[in-house]
């Protein structure tokens, strides 16, 4: 009797050794949970909410160079350098002063973790095959925005090189 009295225990921990042990340090995962705050505005999918919508591909369409978002959420728009953001097709006013920077409370991986979740979970974007991911590498902390350079968005604003030190 006592053993039937312990089966269904047995078998909640059976089960429970048959699934695979959570992924920690996942840059996604990681990228989601810094990105809880910026649902407010953005919405918790990125469907917008007060700012602007960040699903079904629109984050690609106003950045289509990683490096360039990574530089808007890392100064924001009142550090923005340019008086538009964006790809040309949908520029829009930078300094309005909503966005803003989190260059001060986030690292550059922490930011690259948030870019990454942005990019591949909420929007869809596709990853790129190989080895080439430098978003990727900069979300795992194995490169730095400094590596990866200046987008071609963020040198039209007036960033340089130098910009992406520290």
């Amino acid at each position: 009797m006592p053993v039937l009295a312990a089966l269904p225990i047995w078998s909640y921990v059976y089960v429970r050794t048959l699934e695979p042990a959570p992924v920690e340090n996942d840059p996604i995962e990681l990228g989601a949970a810094l990105f809880a705050p910026c649902g407010a505005c953005h919405g918790g999918t990125g469907g917008g909410a007060g700012a602007p919508q960040i699903s079904d591909g629109r984050v690609e369409a106003t950045w289509p160079d990683f490096r360039d978002q990574l530089m808007w959420v890392k100064l924001g728009a009142k550090e923005w350098p340019g008086d538009t953001y964006g790809a040309e097709n949908i520029s829009k006013e930078a300094n309005s002063g909503i966005m803003p920077g989190y260059g001060g409370s986030l690292t550059d991986q922490e930011i690259a973790q948030v870019v990454l979740y942005e990019r591949r979970e909420l929007s869809d974007d596709e990853a790129p095959e190989g080895e080439d991911d430098v978003l990727l590498a900069i979300a795992n902390g194995e490169m730095t925005f400094a590596d990866a350079g200046v987008g071609e968005l963020s040198a039209a604003a007036g960033l340089t090189e130098a910009d992406l030190e520290g």
